[in-house]
Formats: structure tokens, C-alpha cells, sequence
């Protein structure tokens, strides 16, 4: 078998293989499986390669020749490299312990800093991509993800969110909290809610807190925005104020 043959050959059988594991990945909602394919079609790649040059150069040869004359060379792959390995390394630790899913909604944190809070989008052998909120995809390394602390907000079946609102000194407490209380309950998608109470004391005034319960966090953001309108006009209507510190400069 000539050698042109031996190429077409590799080529047919490596794009073949690589467009099959594309085919499963695009299709492929599991993250472990994705993050497989994905290390998959990487090693094709540099199968494909090795066996090209095989075709044309004496591998062993060649490998022999950079072990013994070209350590220099090894030791700056080898740093270059260390990056690299640690995230695909990092990544095949989360596609198997699988702490979220593609779709789960999370929260990275390192430290007491939040580092993404989103919608896991995909999982690469370096990356993992992450859709925040307000529609921008943040690349997170497999290192760092795997080195911090994930919150997985989709493996809870309802998802609550502290609400807060400050009223004045002189208002009627017991009417603010009812108020807040039958606000929130009567608020669409709210499946339940802590009873309010005041929680601190404010410059402003005495700050009243509940949780609103939502099935997820898209109808918590929905909920909770929809609540703080109405408690306005409720709030309103009943005499009840929502101080806010204001400094009048007079030219005088």
C-alpha cells in the first residue's frame, strides 16, 4: 500500500470518527458523556497527526532524538504544559463526581467571592462555560472549578430569596409586616414565605425580612421584582413610608 493511500485512509477514518463524536456531543445533554467526547475527538486529532508523520518520518526516531538532545526543550513543553493537564485533569474529576449537569443553574464561589452564578452552558477539557443571568458567558478553568465551592440551585425543588424593605420610625409596624406578608403570598409564582419580621435596625428606619419560595431562581427574579412594586402602591395606600436619606445643599 502506497503512501497517498495510507493518507486518505487516516484522513477518511479520523473525520469520520470526529464527526460522529460532534454528532453526540451537539446531541448529548449528560455532562460526564460530553466532557468524554470531547476528550474523545481530542485524541483523535492527535492520533490522526502521530499517524500522518509516522507515513512520511521515523517516529521512534524522532522521539529518541528529542529525548536525548533536546531536554531544554522537554523542560519548556513541560511547564507549558502543566496548565493544560490540571484543567483536563480537573475536568474529568467534575464530569465523573458530576456536582451539576448541563442546564443546572450554579453558584462558584472561592472564598466569600461569588465567581459565576448561572446556567452551565458546556463543559470543554479546559473550561466550563457558564451563562450568567444577564446573558454573558464566563469561561471558568477545570482548575478553578474544581478548587471552589459550587452551590447547585436545580438539585433543590424550590429556591428562596431573602426580601428586605425598610420602613419609617413612626409607621405602623404590625400593619408594614402584614402588609409584606399578604403582598408576597399573593405574588404570582410564589410557592410560600417565611413570616416577615424586623431583622435590624436601619439609619433610615427598622428594615422587615422575609424569604420568597419559587420552584427556581428565573421566577424568584420575576417574583421578587413583581412584590416590590406592589408593596409601593400597598404601602402607599396605607400610610406606610419607605424613608430614604436624602442632603438639601442650600446656596444660602
Amino acid at each position: 500500500m502506497n503512501d497517498t493511500i495510507k493518507l486518505v485512509i487516516i484522513i477518511v477514518i479520523g473525520l469520520t470518527l470526529w464527526l460522529v463524536l460532534r454528532y453526540i456531543t451537539r446531541k448529548q445533554k449528560k455532562l460526564h458523556v460530553r466532557f468524554v467526547c470531547n476528550l474523545l475527538k481530542t485524541l483523535n486529532i492527535v492520533a490522526c497527526l502521530i499517524a500522518i508523520l509516522n507515513i512520511y518520518l521515523d517516529i521512534n526516531k524522532a522521539i529518541t532524538a528529542v529525548l536525548t538532545g533536546g531536554g531544554l526543550i522537554l523542560a519548556i513543553l513541560s511547564f507549558a504544559a502543566q496548565k493544560a493537564l490540571n484543567n483536563t485533569i480537573s475536568g474529568i474529576s467534575i464530569s465523573f463526581s458530576r456536582p451539576f449537569n448541563l442546564g443546572d443553574k450554579i453558584k462558584v464561589l472561592s472564598g466569600s467571592s461569588i465567581i459565576a452564578e448561572g446556567t452551565v452552558n458546556d463543559i470543554t477539557l479546559r473550561h466550563t462555560v457558564v451563562m450568567t443571568y444577564d446573558g454573558q458567558e464566563c469561561i471558568i478553568p477545570n482548575g478553578i472549578m474544581n478548587e471552589s465551592m459550587i452551590i447547585n440551585v436545580s438539585s433543590r425543588d424550590r429556591v428562596g430569596n431573602f426580601l428586605e424593605i425598610t420602613v419609617g420610625y413612626d409607621d405602623d409596624l404590625d400593619l408594614a409586616i402584614d402588609i409584606v406578608e399578604k403582598t408576597v403570598k399573593a405574588a404570582p409564582k410564589v410557592l410560600d414565605c417565611t413570616k416577615p419580621l424586623v431583622c435590624r435596625f436601619d439609619a433610615d428606619g427598622p428594615v422587615i425580612k422575609t424569604t420568597v419560595w419559587t420552584a427556581n431562581v428565573a421566577e424568584n427574579f420575576v417574583a421578587c421584582g413583581h412584590i416590590r412594586k406592589q408593596l409601593v402602591s400597598e404601602f402607599k395606600a396605607n400610610g406606610i413610608t419607605i424613608p430614604y436619606q436624602t442632603v438639601t445643599i442650600s446656596k444660602d
